[in-house]
């Protein structure tokens, strides 16, 4: 059968090769997995899904197995690796170091952009030179907590110089940063990037002086209000919460610093929300335990069993799955950050639980910031009142999306620049097509 090619046609066909030469690289700290760091990167591969579904999409991540597992089908030109990742944790582990000579990070930076340093990665570091951008995803992991990440922004910034390909980050927390001479390489690293964007204010003051500076709040609110399957809970929840529900998402990592009564870390934590529950007159049977990364978001209530007798558990693979219970009207505590945002973000009321003050602290008070109702409570202070002045006013939470849709268009927007160079040899394609197939009809 034959059949008329529209110019409309050729033109799509035409664009569809073009983009398939495409390579948008990804780095984010995917697969541990951690539900805000899962929820960015399905949100920025659903976002290139739409805007660029015939691009090759790699995501450079620390666990690549289980990230393929959890993000499958979220791009239909997904491939997951993890050769940054790998680069940048043998640099920072090796006993002897592979370059004694040199920093690790600029080990990293070096073996990311000459073939042969680290050769079993020979394919990687091939796949980074080809890339037509790199863009390290949000999140809070380029600080001192990990100071070997560091090496992640210094070579994405050396095959950026290497190869012309734009740098880009989004949605990062900085805070506490680097210490020197870490940070003193990150800063020059980061002033190499076209667009690196922060999601607190701390974060910004940080590097106010690097060039390609964005203030634009975390990339998980790239995945609010989308309409396809976002993070909030579909109607076969397995667990249905409502106004009278109390939800726990209370981490065991990364507590060292909390004290309270003589106790720190779990302990500490476990007895701070015993005394909010105490304090609201809560039932066990009214709670629901949400886990955002699993095993460790059951260690604390594991410690309150007596409290909570009669309560309900989603774990991460029913969250991820089914998504959060938000927007029931229920009341939360939260350590985690981004159970705070998107259950804020659908109207719930809630208190923030600080874990760690040079962490923690910034990132709950950032949403604060930007309009959350929620209380922030440490280790110490008067208990609040059960709150219920909801999340989000309507108004915030359209400027906050509407801020971080505004740095997804300019990262990749409709029509890049890229083809906006090719449009006229495009449509020259295009006019021998049109001449090729004249009087019009190809079998």
């Amino acid at each position: 059968m034959s059949s008329r090619w529209s110019p409309r046609t050729m033109s799509r066909r035409v664009h569809e090769r073009l983009d398939r030469s495409e390579i948008i690289y990804l780095v984010a700290p995917s697969g541990h997995p951690n539900y805000g760091d899962e929820v960015i990167a399905r949100a920025w591969l659903r976002h290139l899904a739409r805007a660029r579904p015939h691009a090759t999409v790699v995501l450079d991540c620390h666990s690549p197995g289980q990230a393929a597992l959890l993000l499958r089908s979220t791009h239909p030109r997904l491939v997951v690796t993890d050769t940054l990742w790998q680069l940048s944790i043998f640099a920072d582990e090796a006993d002897p170091p592979p370059d004694p000579a040199i920093p690790p990070w600029e080990w990293v930076s070096q073996a990311a952009t000459r073939l042969g340093i680290a050769p079993r990665l020979s394919e990687g570091v091939g796949m980074l030179a080809e890339a037509s951008s790199l863009h390290l995803l949000g999140g809070g992991y380029l600080n001192r907590l990990w100071p070997h990440h560091v090496s992640l922004a210094t070579a994405v910034a050396a095959v950026s110089k290497a190869t012309g390909a734009p740098a880009h980050a989004t949605g990062q927390g900085l805070l506490p940063v680097f210490d020197r001479p870490r940070f003193d390489a990150f800063l020059t690293a980061a002033d190499e990037f076209a667009v690196f964007d922060v999601r607190d204010s701390g974060s910004r003051d940080a590097i106010a002086d690097v060039s390609g500076l964005r203030d634009s709040g975390d990339d998980a609110w790239l995945a609010v209000g989308i309409g396809d399957g976002g993070p909030i809970a579909t109607p076969d929840t397995p667990v249905q919460t409502d106004s009278e529900t109390v939800i726990l998402c209370v981490q065991s990592d990364l507590t060292e610093s909390f004290t309270v009564g003589g106790t720190t870390g779990p302990d500490a934590l476990a007895l701070r929300v015993r005394e909010l529950l105490d304090h609201w007159e809560v039932p066990g049977t009214a709670v629901a335990v949400v886990e955002g990364i699993p095993g460790e978001d059951a260690r604390v209530p594991g410690l309150l069993a007596d409290r909570l007798e009669g309560s309900t558990f989603l774990s991460f693979h029913d969250v991820w799955r089914k998504g959060l219970p938000a927007g029931n009207g229920s009341t939360w505590i939260s350590s985690r950050f981004h159970p705070h945002l998107i259950a804020a973000a659908a109207g719930d009321s809630g208190v923030a639980l600080v874990a760690s003050t040079d962490y923690y602290a910034t990132k709950h008070r950032s949403l604060v910031e930007a309009g959350s109702a929620w209380s922030v409570l440490g280790a110490d202070g008067a208990l609040p009142s059960r709150p219920d002045a909801g999340g989000f006013a309507p108004a915030d939470r359209a400027r906050a999306i509407a801020a971080k849709h505004v740095v997804a268009e300019e990262l990749y927007p409709t029509r890049t620049p890229r083809q906006a160079i090719v449009d006229r040899a495009a449509a020259h394609a295009i006019d021998r097509e049109a001449a090729a197939l004249r009087p019009g009809t190809v079998d």
